[in-house]
């Protein structure tokens, strides 16, 4: 049985504001946030659980920052799969609801996916309880589930399809590495496609700019969710096909990852979470830096829905002001506000 929700074809959306103000010709977004529970991950659960189902398998482990095991937990309400999530101590609220919503078991674990000490011997601890292969352990990454993340790489595949064959840049966010191996490999190395991580986590990158093969571990300072992966559990994969597509690694601030979901919001009405804008950020500063040529074809992926984290939407929507009046001064305000 092969699941779904209707995940996958997402739309490809022409930029007009961003594209206008920074004068590039032609950029594009990929709205992974349309999908059905809201990020690219959902692509990876569907993948994974048809796997799963194929071996009758009623039951999981999974560890989650967050938009992986919200998929996950829909998917397995689906299939009636029972699913138990470690979840980082930081992932947003908006991420954790939709869990229990759909009945999933959740375990939050204190320095899990920023601590490199702690990280380490959970997952040792995880495979030593799933290395039987009766209880699976879901991870979005090559390393624990390649046939999941074989259904990863149809993105790279649609992107080909919707863009045409011309080559185009296309500018992915990076935490674990798996979803650039995934789109590289779907892609089949066509394209040069740019590795985007914070600065306080930029295991792929950092490497690239060293001009080495080691994924150095540390302790994660960013406070984008989703991209504080502090050590090598897809990154070595990455930056192999980093350097193999003539792709190039940036590091972003948190601060300019803001900036670029702020843009977004503003001026393409588009909700992404932070690290859903992180490759427009990456984008941005490479032109910025003059590294890039605003006559290039780009496209920025959309990994995640801004619904997915409540406290960076609330935090846009308190740039603007709140008018509250009676009735007898309604008359008054639009006439001030909408028709001056």
């Amino acid at each position: 049985m092969a699941s779904s929700l209707g995940e996958g074809r997402t739309p490809l959306l022409p930029s007009l504001g961003v594209a206008r103000r920074f004068q590039l010709a032609d950029l594009t977004f990929k709205l992974e946030t349309l999908n059905p529970t809201g990020s690219y991950k959902d692509r990876f659960v569907a993948a994974e659980l048809s796997h799963m189902l194929a071996r009758r398998l009623r039951a999981c482990l999974a560890t989650s920052s967050g938009n992986t095991g919200s998929a996950l937990a829909a998917y397995a309400a689906r299939y009636a799969i029972r699913c138990l999530i470690l979840v980082n101590e930081s992932a947003p609220e908006g991420k954790l609801l939709p869990m229990r919503a759909h009945g999933a078991e959740l375990v939050r674990v204190r320095g899990f996916g920023t601590l490199p000490e702690v990280t380490r011997p959970v997952y040792a601890l995880l495979e030593r309880l799933t290395a039987d292969g009766a209880l699976p352990l879901v991870v979005s990454a090559y390393r624990y589930c390649p046939a999941g993340m074989a259904g990863v790489e149809a993105l790279g595949r649609e992107l080909v399809e919707q863009a045409g064959a011309e080559p185009r840049h296309v500018f992915v966010p990076v935490g674990g590495g798996g979803l650039y191996t995934a789109v590289c490999r779907g892609l089949a190395r066509r394209w040069p496609v740019h590795a985007v991580q914070p600065e306080g986590c930029s295991t792929v990158v950092a490497a690239w700019q060293r001009g080495d093969d080691v994924i150095s571990p540390g302790t994660s300072t960013t406070r984008i969710s989703g991209l504080s992966v502090p050590f090598d559990i897809d990154a070595s994969a990455a930056l192999t096909e980093l350097r193999a597509c003539g792709g190039t690694g940036v590091a972003v601030s948190d601060e300019e990852i803001y900036v670029a979901q702020r843009l977004l919001a503003e001026l393409e009405g588009i909700l992404a979470e932070p690290a859903g804008a992180a490759a427009l950020a990456g984008l941005l500063k490479l032109v910025e830096q003059g590294r890039f040529d605003r006559r290039e074809p780009a496209i920025c992926l959309v990994t995640g829905s801004g619904f997915k984290d409540p406290r960076s939407l609330a935090a846009l929507a308190a740039a603007v002001e709140e008018v509250a009046v009676g009735p007898e001064e309604l008359p008054g305000l639009l006439q001030e506000r909408a028709f001056s």
